[in-house]
């Protein structure tokens, strides 16, 4: 062989290696891509209704989605604010994003905030494109201030949670014992004076028939405005609206306070009667909201009414004997002729918020704004398509009366599953589809009692949907806050009795006070223009 031979030998030899180097190093790529995943963490609280984040149905869609490895690490339960805090201060912080479940007061929007503004919390604003699914939901909740709600000196820290169901719009509904209405021979009270007609029987009468006098015939709660009854007593003699300052707007348009009127007081009197004739529990400005649910929920049949957003917030889901056992009150009609429910803008909830020292900014939020895409809140919502819900066949209606958009096959409220994150995270559904879902023609559906319910309160919804935001969005002083807050708690002072409402002379220093906080309001609104 010559010299020439032996080199293009070489040269061939050489060139086989080098390809079969490069098929090698191709099909090592392609066997190893899935442990080569971009892992993006997110810091969780621990829920009881689902079963594990990590292998949740919900989570494994996401990452076949967006292409990241989602891992979770649980918030240790009784110290989520340290948590919280250590991971936004931490040099070696290694959570990328947080979830917060709907309705947990962990971290208010104000605290947020203020982390936010000392940059210790990512700044959304900036981060949106025009095509983010982020940017379409706040253009189209536009007319409901979403932007306002949401923006703080012109940043954003967090993504949205935001219920868009028709029955998340009505803020406090009246839920009474049928089953002792029945047991007493007594109807539905319509008026103030009926009710205490029934509320005096439930007293005296013994309804659960257990031969002891441990009958509650109405109870409250201090935990949410909704389950405060007395609020929804004072609505049978003015507009009365918790949520914003009870405030209200007049014919003209102008706008003045329920709570300074003489309406208001001549319900406060009520609510006072209420109270001293064991009407209204003495124990319930001290119960939690745990123990509101364990009364209403005892079999000892303990409880003849109550009040509530949903049913769902004091009824067990899972319970239908005792979901059957209540029926919902319409608003009564006071003395004057009043007959008022409180309508509620949607408010959003802080879903999810990106720490200012997470390794991969870019990427949690990726996975945030994709949880707000249609696809992604119909998992959040409702499951896995075609187990646990499809699309409506025409002719079907809503739980509203209206074209249904969505047949549920499994019921996921108050059970333990492992297909979504039991409203944890960053979640907007269109209102067509939360106001969409057909009624399978269980009458102890949570979804059905309500709707039925909220049909009825909507006919007494009171005129002030806007401009009480905005006073409270421009409160930088803090004077709206404390106006609400004296407020509260002279209700409470008149409706016990350490204050006594029937005085002149302490109800004109209440009257006093009420302005000047107001002043002080409008004052700092003007000088903040």
């Amino acid at each position: 062989m010559t010299f020439k031979n032996r080199k293009w030998i070489y040269f061939v030899f050489c060139c086989i290696l080098l390809v079969i180097g490069l098929l090698i190093f191709f099909f090592s790529t392609v066997i190893n891509r899935d442990n080569t995943k971009l892992t993006v963490t997110i810091a969780v609280l621990q829920n009881d209704k689902v079963q594990n984040f990590n292998t949740n149905y919900y989570t494994q869609w996401l990452e076949s989605k967006t292409g990241y490895d989602i891992q979770f690490e649980y918030i240790s339960d009784g110290y989520e604010r340290e948590y919280l805090y250590t991971m936004l201060t931490s040099d070696s912080n290694n959570i990328d994003a947080v979830f917060l479940p709907k309705g947990e007061k962990i971290l208010s929007s104000d605290e947020l905030n203020a982390y936010g503004q000392d940059g210790l919390i990512l700044d959304l604003s900036n981060q949106i494109s025009e095509n983010d699914n982020l940017n379409q939901i706040m253009n189209k909740y536009k007319a409901y201030g979403l932007y306002d709600l949401m923006k703080c000196n012109g940043a954003m820290y967090y993504m949205p949670n935001m219920d868009t169901a028709r029955k998340s719009q009505n803020m406090q509904m009246l839920w009474i014992n049928v089953g002792w209405l029945k047991q007493l021979g007594l109807q539905i009270p319509k008026t103030t004076d009926e009710l205490i007609k029934v509320l005096e029987e439930f007293r005296d009468y013994d309804p659960n028939r257990n031969g002891r006098k441990d009958e509650l015939p109405l109870i409250s709660c201090e935990a949410s405005y909704s389950t405060q009854s007395y609020n929804y007593l004072l609505n049978a003699f003015i507009y009365n609206d918790p949520l914003h300052g009870r405030m209200y707007l007049d014919e003209q348009g102008i706008t003045g306070y329920a709570s300074t009127e003489d309406s208001f007081r001549k319900g406060l009197i009520f609510c006072k009667e209420l109270y001293e004739h064991e009407l209204l529990s003495d124990n319930c400005f001290s119960y939690t909201s745990k123990q509101m649910k364990e009364l209403v929920n005892d079999p000892a049949d303990l409880v003849g009414a109550f009040t509530s957003k949903s049913i769902a917030d004091v009824v067990y889901p899972n319970c239908p004997d005792i979901l059957a056992k209540f029926i919902q009150v319409p608003p009564l009609l006071g003395p004057e002729g009043q007959q008022n429910a409180v309508w509620v803008s949607f408010e959003p909830e802080i879903g999810g918020y990106i720490p200012a020292n997470s390794r991969h900014q870019k990427e949690a939020l990726h996975i945030m704004d994709f949880m707000l895409s249609e696809e992604a809140s119909l998992i959040s919502e409702f499951g896995e398509e075609g187990v646990d819900w499809k699309y409506s066949d025409s002719g079907d209606l809503s739980t509203y009366g209206s074209k249904a958009r969505i047949a549920t096959i499994n019921y996921f409220n108050d059970i333990v599953q492992n297909k979504n994150y039991a409203g944890a995270g960053p979640r907007v559904l269109d209102t067509s589809l939360s106001n969409g879902v057909t009624w399978n023609g269980n009458h102890s559906l949570v979804e059905y009692i309500d709707a039925r319910a909220v049909l009825v309160y909507e006919n007494y919804y009171g005129s002030t949907k806007d401009k009480d935001i905005t006073l409270a969005l421009n409160d930088e002083d803090g004077y709206y806050k404390e106006l609400c807050a004296y407020t509260d708690d002279m209700i409470l002072s008149f409706i016990t009795g350490k204050n006594d409402v029937l005085d002149d002379e302490v109800w004109q220093q209440f009257l006093e006070q009420h302005k000047e906080i107001v002043e002080k309001m409008n004052a700092g609104m003007v000088d903040n223009e």
